[in-house]
């Protein structure tokens, strides 16, 4: 378990202010913090994960239009299948990559050379 913690010099803030302006922002450092040092502190963890979590050719097809910007529905046009289809392969990719988002699982698939 870990603590992230930022912090500012002002005095006062507004903190709805801020919250809706730098939302996603702290929520992606989050993540990319979180992968970080989970890959710093338990490499053979990581590497039993990375086995255990190899994706399907049709998994990683999917996530690298993800990774495009591509919706689940573009997706399904794209690749010739239905849109549940397109949900079933990414949620699929997301579990064996042990991710919680669509960022995340992005993130990992790019890190581990899964995506070209």
């Amino acid at each position: 378990m870990a603590a992230f913690t930022l912090a500012t010099s002002r005095r006062q803030t507004e903190f709805d202010q801020l919250d809706d302006i730098w939302k996603d922002v702290v929520h992606q450092v989050g993540l990319y913090f979180h992968v970080h040092v989970d890959t710093r502190l338990e490499p053979t963890l990581t590497s039993r994960r990375r086995v255990e979590g190899e994706l399907t050719q049709r998994e990683r097809q999917c996530l690298a239009w993800t990774a495009q910007g591509k919706t689940v529905a573009d997706i399904a046009v794209l690749v010739g299948i239905r849109e549940r289809t397109v949900v079933f392969h990414l949620e699929n990719a997301r579990r064996k990559l042990g991710a919680v988002s669509i960022a995340q699982r992005v993130a990992i698939a790019l890190r581990r050379g899964l995506l070209s």
